[in-house]
């Protein structure tokens, strides 16, 4: 990989304050509450500007947990990550692929559309209609939604075997794969190495963890 695309080549250059009417994505609004003894607090907190009025429980983006299958391999089982430099982390960022949700789209439209054209794989929906339960992001500082939606990508049909990426002006991705059973240890490597995890793969691997644990593995 060149260093023309490779998400460790970015750096920050300066950081500087934001006023609302300048800023495209998100909005700092204080928001004035009544506590359960009846006094009333102000708490400040990030608004996304961008969240369609169409989607569905007014989620904002869709993370896609998308598992390799091949039906001449089907013992191997492997995650796709992304590795995506995060200005506000500062590093880049191990993540699952994501993106926000488009006006009249469905999660599970958002979901394919974003695995394609992050990783240029094509996939296929699991599970429940509508992906998980809605999940608040960071419920402390913001009202971000987001839900998760199950993939599988099976790497023998024709049009997954030479993936091509459709990434938008700016985005720098390397999409990678890991094997699920050593997800947890490659986070930590991941993170000894200098890179930002992305809270939801770090909670994620940490459940499989504890549940390898509490199966006595």
């Amino acid at each position: 990989m060149s260093s023309g695309t490779n998400p460790s080549a970015a750096r920050i250059v300066s950081v500087k304050p934001l006023e609302n009417k300048d800023a495209r994505w998100l909005n700092l609004v204080q928001i004035e509450y009544l506590t359960p003894d009846g006094q009333t607090r102000q708490w400040e907190a990030i608004h996304r500007t961008t969240t369609p009025k169409s989607s569905p429980g007014g989620v904002d983006s869709v993370h896609i947990i998308a598992v390799r299958s091949c039906s001449s391999d089907p013992s191997r089982k492997e995650i796709l990550l992304e590795k995506q430099f995060r200005p506000p982390a500062g590093k880049v960022c191990i993540e699952f692929p994501a993106g926000l949700v488009d006006p009249n789209e469905s999660i599970e439209t958002c979901a394919l559309r974003e695995l394609r054209e992050e990783t240029g794989y094509v996939g296929e929906v699991m599970g429940k209609v509508g992906g998980s339960m809605v999940m608040f992001g960071s419920p402390a500082s913001s009202a971000a939604k987001t839900v998760f939606i199950h993939a599988t990508i099976d790497t023998c049909k024709p049009e997954n075997q030479t993936p091509v990426a459709e990434l938008e002006d700016g985005e720098f991705i390397e999409p990678f794969w890991v094997p699920l059973a050593n997800l947890h240890s490659q986070i930590r490597r991941l993170a000894e190495e200098g890179f930002a995890i992305d809270s939801k793969v770090g909670i994620y691997a940490e459940g499989l963890e504890m549940g390898r644990l509490l199966n006595g593995a």
